[in-house]
């Protein structure tokens, strides 16, 4: 049997099969009333005016003409010994019947095709948005912040917070500690606001000693401070693990900073000498 990867879809059919089909439709006969004799002729006078097809295709329409011409040739004479002797499994089709069987077959799937094709189909108006990677377009218009803009946000917030805050001391908090809360805190890939940060400590010196501690972290390489636009809020990301930072080698800072009382003018003092980049 010859295999063909090519396939011919014409306007009202498809394949050899689907062409007999359209012919014995065109007629308006019964499929079971095929006249065997008038098909063939059509059929080989059809593939006459099929000469712009290529090759492979063209066999399959052949391998079609020579089963009908085969099963023609058993309709027009009864003897045994006149028939035309083939080699078993040379044709797919080889009676009458067989060729009715596969006609109306074809025929039902058809039919089949046509109603699904006239039923509702799910969403068939419906547009989705497609998804949009929110994350990698923030990432593309984030830029790094300089040491003295990032100074002057934490000035500005500390003058429009409200409440009285107490003296930090050092057997209250310490930077260091404050390395370590954060440590525990924030995982690589993690990415929140400064401000989402800062207002969660209980007071003034603790959002002091926290943006001291987030500097240092940056001089260490440990997260990026970036902006989208100024006055826009700062994101601050960890780009580097922190199970393996030791606190304690942590020295951007001045440890005296830890015994005393932080004030504003304090803040660009206590910033460690080199800006996150």
């Amino acid at each position: 049997m010859i295999e063909n990867n090519i396939q011919v879809k014409l306007d009202k059919f498809d394949g050899p099969l689907g062409l007999l089909l359209h012919l014995i439709q065109r007629e308006e006969v019964d499929i079971k009333d095929l006249d065997i004799n008038q098909i063939t002729q059509q059929y080989l006078d059809y593939l006459k005016k099929l000469q712009d097809v290529n090759f492979d295709v063209a066999g399959e329409y052949l391998y079609m003409a020579a089963s009908l011409l085969f099963i023609k040739s058993q309709t027009v004479t009864q003897e045994e010994d006149q028939k035309i002797k083939i080699e078993e499994g040379d044709l797919e089709i080889t009676t009458k019947a067989q060729l009715i069987e596969k006609l109306e077959e074809l025929q039902k799937f058809q039919k089949l095709g046509e109603k699904l094709w006239t039923l509702p189909r799910r969403d068939e108006d419906i547009f989705v948005k497609p998804k949009i990677d929110r994350k990698a377009i923030q990432n593309s218009i984030l830029t790094p912040m300089s040491l003295d803009s990032l100074t002057e946000v934490m000035v500005d917030f500390l003058r429009r917070e409200k409440r009285k805050y107490t003296v930090v001391k050092r057997d209250r908090l310490s930077i260091k500690e404050k390395l370590t809360e954060l440590k525990n805190r924030l995982e690589v890939g993690a990415k929140t606001t400064l401000t989402q940060l800062l207002n969660t400590q209980e007071n003034r010196d603790e959002i002091v000693i926290t943006f001291i501690s987030l500097l240092e972290l940056a001089r260490l390489n440990k997260l990026d401070v970036f902006q989208n636009e100024h006055d826009g809020d700062i994101y601050v990301e960890v780009i580097n693990s922190l199970d393996s930072f030791d606190v304690e080698t942590a020295d951007g800072f001045d440890p005296e900073d830890e015994k005393e009382e932080i004030t504003d003018e304090d803040i660009v003092g206590s910033a460690p000498e080199t800006a996150p980049q």
